[in-house]
């Protein structure tokens, strides 16, 4: 995924910064005992959501150990493990995988190539592991592509198909929960997809790729005007609002104002820092 479901940390209690980071490290943990070093690299604060999520639900036993590590080599961190976290780290291993392929069949990048060959075992293991799920990313990704290399302008089409992805991921068992984290997983997904469009939208300009948001604006020769900023930012409040509306409905207490802060908070962090500093050059340059 795209590493935008964050949490605001300067809104965050000390202690709540410090159960986050035994969750992300847990992961990390879990990535590189699972799936080894190449494994730990695709580490993601979205896998972590989806890890602290699960695991606040299900209420599984929690495996709580300190260890220093390469990233911390003078301070032992905690880390938490739980069956869910092995399931997030499995999903982050597919999803890296199958996205590496896609990159090296649609532009043949050589680095993103190269990344998944060397993941192509770890890949392939998950994929025998979790079928169907597999078959979900390894077909969306290739929807997406091809709807991409169309030149699609409906957003909701496009940012849907990777929805399907992310509200796939988020649904582990079948209960009555499955409906609101296919629900939640599905609008988040939307929601990264047409952030990370915002993010690369003066790149994906200037190189001339695809961006839906480039083909929807009304005048691509301003970017990020101000009425554009208000548009992107009511459609993403749509995304996200709905997101909260599922969250909302689950039974969750352990670590629940974490995820609020992430979802109510955190997820804007990127989009408030793009827009702030877009209005500060508009300044210096006025200046």
């Amino acid at each position: 995924m795209f590493g935008y479901v964050i949490p605001n940390q300067g809104e965050l209690k000390v202690r709540e910064l410090e159960e986050y980071r035994a969750w992300y490290c847990g992961l990390c943990q879990r990535l590189q005992k699972d799936h080894g070093i190449l494994g730990r690299i695709s580490l993601n604060y979205d896998m972590t959501f989806l890890a602290l999520l699960l695991s606040s639900l299900y209420e599984p036993n929690k495996t709580v150990s300190e260890s220093n590590c390469l990233a911390h080599p003078l301070h032992r961190r905690r880390k938490y493990d739980t069956v869910y976290v092995g399931y997030a780290a499995a999903m982050n291993i597919l999803l890296t995988y199958y996205k590496c392929v896609d990159d090296w069949k649609d532009d043949r990048n050589l680095l993103r190539g190269g990344y998944g060959l060397g993941l192509k075992h770890a890949g392939r293991r998950v994929s025998a592991e979790y079928p169907d799920k597999a078959e979900t990313v390894r077909s969306c990704l290739e929807e997406l592509s091809e709807a991409e290399e169309a030149g699609e302008t409906n957003l909701d089409r496009v940012s849907g198909i990777f929805g399907r992805i992310c509200g796939e991921i988020f649904t582990v068992e079948q209960d009555m929960w499955r409906e609101d984290l296919y629900y939640l997983g599905f609008y988040l997904g939307k929601f990264i997809y047409l952030l990370d469009a915002w993010d690369d939208l003066e790149d994906d300009e200037k190189e001339g790729s695809y961006n839906p948001l480039l083909l929807n604006l009304p005048d691509q020769k301003v970017l990020r005007s101000k009425q554009q900023t208000q548009n992107v930012r009511e459609i993403l409040t749509q995304m996200i609002s709905r997101v909260c509306y599922h969250f909302e409905r689950l039974p969750l207490v352990e670590d629940v104002e974490i995820m609020r802060n992430i979802l109510y908070s955190g997820v804007w962090t990127k989009f408030d820092r793009h827009t702030d500093r877009t209005n500060q050059e508009k300044w210096s340059e006025k200046g």
